[in-house]
């Protein structure tokens, strides 16, 4: 951090570097306020804290908690992984949908929005023009992640492809949802695992039985087991899109045509 000298004095460099040495690059205020000393009144810290926020050293994630950044180059801009931030703002999450297949090199458009799954609580932040979603799901669909290495030696929640899929498909009920389900289960067939798919499917519920083993169908995939769970509730259905009209008989499912060609 020699490269910051002008520009800070000791003493906020000394803040900044302790900061990294204990907590990390991300630290709440909290955590901050910890390594001033006892005597410091709590308004001074806040002062302090603040304009080492308003020249860019610190960058706000969210209330009380900050990046503390390293390279006079990114001064005042976030220039960490979009993932290291998601996990941080919300550690009882894992991050999913499109952002989590396009870690696993399924996905590869731009993306302007984080979307996580979490047991606790939804919520959305803005963080410098990114987006960050925060899904609820309940406790016994919380799972099917793990644990990754990002950045510097973050580690991060990140669903599996197969849950990842499926998770588009529980909280996105759109044909563009539905469209690009079925794009990656054809495309990447070679992939995925589709033994661990259909028994995850198994955990939401007929409903996600039916969605996925008519889009597994549309892939080419043997279907047999799901289809056996399925036919132990006949006398309901299932719709894959708000507007879907066509009937599906074998998985008494309702389906939008053009979405399948």
């Amino acid at each position: 951090m020699q490269t910051i000298n002008t520009i800070l004095s000791q003493s906020e460099l000394k803040l900044l570097e302790n900061t990294i040495l204990k907590f990390g690059r991300i630290a709440t205020f909290e955590q901050i306020s910890s390594l001033f000393e006892a005597t410091e009144a709590r308004g001074s810290i806040r002062r302090k804290v603040a304009l080492l926020a308003k020249r860019g050293w610190l960058v706000r994630i969210r209330k009380g908690q900050y990046v503390v950044i390293t390279d006079i180059s990114t001064l005042g801009s976030n220039d960490l992984s979009e993932y290291v931030i998601a996990q941080a703002i919300h550690k009882d999450s894992y991050i999913s949908f499109e952002n989590a297949l396009q870690y696993h090199g399924l996905f590869d458009q731009l993306l302007n929005t984080v979307g996580s799954v979490t047991a606790a609580y939804a919520r959305k932040h803005i963080v410098q023009k990114t987006t960050y979603l925060f899904s609820r799901v309940k406790k016994d669909l919380y799972f099917g992640f793990t644990q990754e290495v990002v950045g510097e030696s973050y580690r991060v929640n990140m669903a599996e492809k197969e849950k990842a899929l499926l998770d588009m498909l529980y909280f996105k009920t759109s044909a563009y949802a539905v469209s690009i389900v079925l794009e990656k289960l054809r495309e990447y067939k070679h992939r995925l695992d589709f033994k661990k798919l259909q028994e995850y499917a198994k955990r939401y519920g007929v409903g996600m039985v039916r969605t996925a083993g008519f889009l597994l169908d549309q892939a080419g995939v043997d279907t047999t087991e799901l289809l056996t769970y399925a036919k132990r509730k006949q006398n309901s259905y299932n719709k894959l899109t708000a507007k879907a009209s066509k009937f599906d008989a074998k998985w008494r499912l309702y389906y939008d045509p053009y979405i399948i060609t």
